[in-house]
């Protein structure tokens, strides 16, 4: 029996499908029904596209019960040998957020389109619209899944919490000081001034805008795929 590892492991990536060939290779033979039940799954259109998938793995006997083929066995045998590493999600620490907000904080500061808006115009400022909306914000929101190996909101929002407080104390800085950010372009001097109220609103808006924006696709394409 000749047997695609890769496209087995590509049948096996999804949780329910391994838990579904464990159970049948523990139990031997179970009803639809049952099959459902010792699963805990409810979703009848989910479950059937999972057995779908399954494919070749699995069959029904005389008595319409799902029991695994001899290919299957072997994925169970293989995934009881090689079982899947499971993952605990972790609480995202304070100085974590505090790290991550300030990577955020940097990459929303040094924005290439704000800085080249005197100098080459709307079109630029306009990708800068778009640098400030995806790229902090989807760096931040990678960064927070990667060390919490989870997607809870209540993580995901501390880090732009931490980008939105160094952007208010930049600008009580730079009034306090009185900066101002002067260049030279054509033998004509730009004294470039940033108010106050959009620069705040702006930046700490697209902050959390973007994680929004990058977790939103990631529950719509998951939901899609399960």
């Amino acid at each position: 029996m000749s047997v695609d590892l890769e496209s087995l492991h590509r049948i096996l990536k999804h949780p329910i499908r391994r838990r579904i060939v464990l159970t049948l290779h523990e139990k031997q033979e179970l009803t639809y029904v049952d099959l459902m039940n010792f699963l805990e799954v409810e979703n009848t259109g989910k479950f059937n596209y999972h057995l779908k998938i399954l494919g070749d793995l699995i069959e029904k006997n005389e008595s319409g019960k799902y029991r695994l083929t001899d290919k299957g066995n072997l994925a169970s045998q293989l995934l009881l040998r090689f079982p899947e590493k499971s993952y605990k999600p972790i609480p995202l620490r304070g100085g974590d957020a505090i790290l991550i907000g300030c990577v955020g904080f940097l990459l929303a500061l040094f924005n290439p389109g704000f800085w080249g808006l005197p100098l080459f115009g709307i079109t630029v400022g306009l990708l800068g619209l778009v640098y400030a909306l995806m790229t902090p914000g989807g760096v931040m929101w990678l960064m927070t899944v990667k060390r919490t190996i989870s997607h809870d909101l209540y993580d995901l929002f501390k880090p732009p919490l931490v980008t939105s407080a160094l952007f208010v104390l930049l600008v009580v800085i730079i009034t306090f000081l009185d900066i101002r950010l002067s260049f030279t372009f054509s033998d004509q001097e730009f004294v470039l001034f940033i108010p106050l109220p959009s620069f705040i609103i702006g930046n700490v808006a697209f902050s959390f805008l973007g994680i929004g924006i990058f977790e939103i696709i990631y529950r719509a394409r998951t939901k899609h795929l399960i």
